[in-house]
């Protein structure tokens, strides 16, 4: 039945990759790394689209930049969708791996594959990121490591390095690879089994990481990082601990709880028994422990808890639940599955489009731009910023974009919020020369700026406002088309080039 398990996950991967075709804020920046370094050979360690206050930067997913515009420049829509599937899948493959290490009779029950990737479908099927890495690579590691620990090969255990060289240059996420190097070292010595391998392959991983454009400098940047405060940036909040996001993400915290209350009592079958803390598995508890707490930091994390509990525990929770049913009954379950999976993936197929959407971003505002060759600074939500530049430079430049901490300084995504929130908009554009808005209209700012003399309303639709400096007033405008095949058509379409 193993056949009929992947082709199930197979299919799964591909219709909810397919139910969400949105496509990440700072994929654009993305591109404009990878066409700037196909072009020219180099990457920016300066920000040529920002018109706010900027220092030198690294840019820890590079390598990552590089691959998404080598696929979408040749293979378009379909080649990011293919891409984004087949990793994934390559991902949820290596964690069945895993499993089988412990076990390999062990029987693949795609039921509870389901329940935990339906907890966070959110972060890993709804669009292209950077972190798509990181989680191959997290699987890779656990595999590598559990492997060479259950055959007593500790020969494979140099792959780590090696991969921790490529992980360092797609995606700053290679850190957690690092910690779980660690956690097994530690793990092993508290099982007093053989650690030292372990031990070297931590510290040769960590001189690797020095192979990258930025030698050392990038890893006091990573590390730094980790410190830093993000409050504005949804992804790195707690859906735990954070008021604002109390009925938020409610899957994963069922997952959460339940994962949680089923480990702990697999545990407390298991404690009376002699000898219990020298034969439990020290490393398993250490990562799991380890990804649970980042998991309860942020959000960002909820897939290294997930897939951790899916690698390690999945014949703990089988354990409790195993009713050892007739063949025939137990293989009906899984066909049956496969059946329902299968008619809602062809279902999806038939009405759907391989395109990538931009449907949540600004398109008509940045289109009146383009159209209408308004040349200024623009200000703009920095999530749209990547957009606006991929879109419009050279004739604008956007105040920020979502790298965020890698570019631009700490407090200036604090002075942007105080614009949204109409609390220091004057003091702003007189310290930041501005000539052009586009604002969602949630924000307090929109009714104040209809009010401000300075500058007048020149384009709006549903969900955006542009304005416009006085000084463009009096000249007449195109308005922009609505048709969202024009837009689909040409979504990648810009004039960033270092070359013509």
């Amino acid at each position: 039945m193993d056949f009929i398990f992947y082709l199930t996950l197979f299919l799964f991967v591909l219709l909810f990759g397919l139910i969400d075709c949105n496509i990440d804020y700072d994929f654009w920046a993305r591109l404009i790394v990878g066409k700037n370094f196909f072009q020219t050979g180099e990457l920016f360690n300066f920000d040529f689209q920002s018109y706010g206050l900027t220092h030198k930067f690294i840019d820890h997913e590079w390598g990552s930049s590089l691959i998404f515009y080598l696929i979408q420049n040749n293979f378009g829509d379909i080649g990011l969708y293919i891409f984004k599937s087949l990793i994934i899948f390559s991902t949820l493959f290596v964690i069945t791996k895993i499993i089988r290490l412990d076990n390999k009779n062990s029987k693949l029950h795609f039921l509870f594959f389901f329940f935990c990737l339906h907890s966070i479908s959110y972060n890993i099927f709804s669009t292209i990121r950077c972190q798509t890495f990181s989680f191959l690579f997290f699987a890779l590691y656990l595999y590598t490591l559990k492997y060479s620990k259950i055959k007593n090969n500790y020969r494979v255990l140099w792959c780590l390095p090696i991969l921790n060289i490529i992980w360092a240059n797609c995606h700053g996420g290679f850190s957690i690879g690092l910690v779980l190097i660690f956690l097994f070292t530690l793990g092993e010595f508290l099982n007093k089994e053989n650690y030292k391998p372990y031990l070297y392959c931590f510290i040769i991983s960590l001189l690797t990481s020095l192979i990258n454009p930025y030698g050392i400098e990038y890893i006091y940047y990573i590390f730094g990082a980790l410190s830093l405060n993000r409050t504005h940036i949804t992804e790195w909040q707690s859906v735990f601990f954070n008021e604002d996001f109390k009925y938020f993400l409610i899957k994963f915290k069922i997952f959460f709880v339940f994962a949680n209350l089923i480990f702990l009592y697999s545990i407390f079958k298991n404690i009376k028994s002699k000898d219990f803390y020298k034969k439990i598995d020290k490393t398993k508890y250490l990562i799991i422990l380890f990804t649970l707490l980042i998991s309860l930091k942020s959000l960002r994390f909820h897939v290294f808890f997930t897939y951790s509990v899916l690698a390690l525990c999945y014949s703990d929770f089988y354990n409790i639940f195993n009713k050892k049913l007739p063949e025939i009954y137990d293989n009906l379950k899984e066909i049956i599955l496969f059946i329902l999976i299968l008619i809602s993936t062809v279902s999806h197929f038939q009405n759907k489009n391989f395109l990538i959407t931009t449907l949540d971003y600004p398109i008509y505002c940045i289109e009146f731009i383009k159209q209408n060759s308004i040349k200024g600074n623009l200000f703009i939500n920095f999530h749209f910023g990547s957009y606006a530049s991929y879109k419009l430079y050279p004739n604008n430049q956007v105040f920020m974009d979502g790298r965020y901490e890698e570019v631009y300084d700490n407090d200036l995504i604090n002075q942007m919020a105080g614009v949204f929130l109409a609390k220091n908009q004057d003091a702003f554009f007189k310290k930041y020369h501005t000539d052009i808005l586009v604002l969602d209209k949630s924000y307090p700012i929109v009714d104040i700026m209809k009010k401000d003399k300075n500058w007048f309303l020149a384009y709006e639709d549903e969900k955006f406002s542009l304005f416009l400096d006085k000084k463009y007033k009096n000249k007449k405008f195109k308005t922009p088309t609505k048709d969202l095949n024009y837009y689909n058509k040409t979504k990648f379409n810009t004039s960033v080039d270092w070359v013509n």
